[in-house]
């Protein structure tokens, strides 16, 4: 059809809370279940079998700073309680090995609560179609976006992973 550049869907999953956290299973707060269960079954789908690796990019829910680097811990593409390091290492700068909200992130546009998966979709085909202007990136090949909702122990997840159709 002459079409090139096209950027398509590798995986589209969405984890729900049944209310797990509350009961007496152990969990201590410091992740968020969600989103390993939506990022693993995510990886699965697109055959991501390491995702520091095969992810260029990110864009994440960090509706707080903590949210952030708990999600890349819970993406794993940091491993546990290194979130922070990775981050002051420069792995999720825009320079970095895995740049993480390339576009200023959810707090550069007013937190748009339904809208924000939306705009980190965009944001992945404007880098992945190579139209991102002076935020594009060298190279990008392989986006994952992750949302979320609700309260760490009762919440909904969402991981999608895009890339080149040719990729």
């Amino acid at each position: 059809m002459g079409k090139k550049d096209i950027v398509s869907f590798k995986a589209l999953q969405i984890a729900v809370s049944n209310g797990w956290e509350l009961q007496d299973s152990g969990w201590d707060g410091s992740y968020v279940h969600t989103t390993r269960i939506a990022a693993k079954r995510a990886y699965a789908e697109a055959g991501i079998q390491s995702p520091r690796e095969e992810i260029s990019m990110t864009e994440v829910h960090d509706c707080f700073s903590i949210t952030e680097l708990i999600t890349m811990e819970d993406l794993g593409l940091s491993d546990e309680g290194r979130g922070v390091k990775d981050t002051l290492d420069g792995l999720f700068d825009a320079d970095g090995k895995i740049p993480c909200q390339i576009d200023g992130g959810l707090k550069c546009f007013g937190h748009p609560i339904g809208a924000s998966g939306i705009r980190m979709l965009y944001e992945m085909y404007l880098q992945l179609s190579g139209r991102a202007g002076e935020r594009q990136l060298p190279n990008p090949r392989i986006g994952l976006t992750h949302n979320l909702g609700g309260q760490p122990s009762q919440n909904v997840a969402s991981v999608s992973i895009v890339g080149r159709l040719d990729v």
